[in-house]
């Protein structure tokens, strides 16, 4: 959407695609020249130290071929269901919070203390608390990403502006323009910028978490790698970690802020 003597027009949809499209070049050369410095790296400090890129793509690709084994599904399950779960809750409170001031001032001591600890402690009492397995993950991955998406949700329902809640309730607009209008296109940034974020830390405590504390998953493959002292293997999962964070924000959250905050482009 662009202004036109101060009216605003939506955008050609060909301009958007041409718009998404650069904006994945622009990530792409930058993926480009960091391959290049690792080659280089992989020429000075050895294949040991750090395997030469082609060698760990050829890798992660048959990982990728056998993702059964590899155990990729099993991380991708826990990765839906806890960071769905946090999204779910955490946005929920948050916009309750954000709403009711008495209700964030009952919740704010224990978001505190959440946003406080460490995720390698709360990875700990799982195991303790739970076992090994697929609850003591989740429940780590919720616990983690919960406050993030809390605190982004809270501060986005905190920021609406009263003078334009008076201005709805003076034209007697009704509740359902209200969020339509106000509360939705002020909040679409807010969330999908915590949705980016909670999918991020999601994946990465759901990796520590299976490297301490799990029997399968692709942290713990990465832990039985780490002790054959197989740098290829670790190197071939954190290369399939980093595309599925990356392919997440540029095949989800990209077109969600094209589609959804056209003033933002």
């Amino acid at each position: 959407m662009i202004l036109i003597d101060n009216v605003k027009r939506d955008r050609a949809v060909i301009n958007r695609v041409v718009d998404y499209l650069w904006g994945g070049f622009s990530g792409f050369a930058t993926i480009c020249l960091l391959i290049a410095l690792w080659q280089l790296g992989s020429e000075k400090f050895g294949e040991f130290m750090l395997p030469a890129p082609k060698v760990v793509f050829l890798k992660a690709y048959s990982l990728l071929l056998e993702y059964k084994a590899s155990e990729i599904d099993v991380t991708l399950f826990r990765s839906l269901v806890g960071v769905g779960t946090a999204c779910i809750i955490g946005i929920t409170l948050g916009l309750i919070a954000g709403a009711y001031k008495s209700f964030a001032a009952l919740l704010k001591p224990l978001i505190t203390v959440l946003l406080a600890m460490p995720p390698i402690i709360w990875i700990v009492m799982a195991i303790f608390w739970f076992g090994f397995g697929n609850f003591s993950t989740i429940f780590t991955i919720i616990i983690t990403v919960l406050p993030l998406t809390f605190a982004s949700s809270a501060v986005g329902m905190m920021s609406v502006s009263e003078e334009l809640k008076e201005m709805f309730d003076a034209y007697h607009l009704g509740l359902l323009r209200k969020i339509r209008h106000l509360y939705i296109p002020h909040l679409t940034g807010y969330i999908i910028s915590s949705l980016s974020v909670a999918v991020a830390m999601g994946v990465k405590i759901v990796i520590m978490a299976e490297l301490l504390g799990a029997n399968e998953g692709m942290g713990s493959k990465i832990a039985s790698a780490r002790v054959m002292l197989d740098t290829t293997e670790v190197m071939a999962y954190v290369v399939l970690v980093i595309t599925l964070i990356m392919l997440f924000e540029y095949l989800i959250i990209e077109p969600l802020k094209i589609a959804l905050m056209p003033w933002k482009r």
